[in-house]
């Protein structure tokens, strides 16, 4: 009887939190045609809107709130229903998976950002030798695709909100700050004043940038092994210790039942985060 409630009440929320999730990514599809209501207060709204424009997800901070509250009760439901002992690591597990996920992925947004960099100011320099500004350029890189389309777009809302370049630039570099978007707003706020004459100044920099990311993906491709062998060192016991728990839900009684089983679960689980993070500054992608 305790079982068919689980799955009844479990089922029902599962599924009440994902059409919550759904309306709220439509929402953000059509916020051109209507105003989408804020729930977040400001400040924690900002921090979440932050973190998922440097981690490249497209979705609104209300969004993500609720994705994370789904997968909460969901593996809540699930543990409940396969292994009750792991009922408290897991929410542990999940309440804080969300937040590291999204700041270990907070990288990857960067690093788009950084291999288009090359690509806008090229358009940048076309722009200045035809005549024209860099607001001109930045309002028509807000028209194309790419990784740096959400940036172009925010710039451009705020030149047309009276805002001046000097200002939008700043904000750029607060909002992905890393070390070639620094390089171009510096170059892209010198250009203003001197015209079509700073563009062969531009194009060295250009190479420059394009010289830095191609020794990064180098980089990278002679680390991918370390990479590999890193995930799969760090989750084969977190692999092990969810098949032992699911084939023989008696074994894991030790670990949540007696103190010196929690203290166990809870040193064993904070090395494992303490060396995914160790692992990642060893072999991870440069920032």
């Amino acid at each position: 009887m305790t079982t068919a409630i689980v799955v009844l009440v479990g089922a029902l929320l599962v599924v009440g939190l994902a059409r919550s999730a759904r309306d709220a990514i439509a929402r953000d599809r059509t916020h051109a045609l209507s105003r989408v209501q804020r729930v977040l207060p400001g400040r924690p709204r900002a921090i979440v809107a932050n973190a998922l424009v440097r981690a490249d997800v497209s979705v609104s901070p209300e969004a993500a709130v609720r994705w994370w509250l789904l997968g909460f009760a969901g593996a809540a439901w699930f543990t409940l229903l396969l292994a009750p002992p792991l009922l408290v690591p897991g929410l542990i597990g999940v309440a804080i998976g969300g937040p590291v996920g999204l700041r270990l992925r907070s990288g990857h947004g960067d690093r788009l950002a950084r291999a288009a960099l090359p690509g806008l100011l090229d358009s940048v320099v076309a722009q200045l030798r035809a005549g024209g500004s860099v607001t001109e350029a930045v309002e028509k890189s807000a028209l194309r695709e790419g990784p740096l389309r959400p940036d172009c777009a925010r710039m451009a809302a705020r030149l047309a909100l009276g805002a001046t370049l000097e200002q939008v630039l700043d904000r750029w570099t607060a909002e992905r700050p890393i070390a070639g978007v620094r390089a171009a707003a510096g170059a892209l706020a010198m250009v203003t004043t001197m015209g079509g004459s700073a563009a062969m100044a531009l194009d060295g920099l250009v190479e420059s940038l394009r010289s830095d990311e191609a020794a990064r993906q180098e980089a990278k491709a002679l680390s991918s092994q370390a990479r590999v062998s890193a995930v799969v060192v760090g989750a084969a016991p977190l692999a092990y210790l969810v098949f032992a728990t699911a084939t023989d839900p008696a074994s894991s009684q030790v670990l949540v039942s007696t103190t010196a089983g929690q203290i166990c679960l809870a040193v064993g689980l904070t090395m494992e985060v303490a060396a995914g993070f160790w692992m990642r500054a060893l072999v991870g992608p440069s920032s």
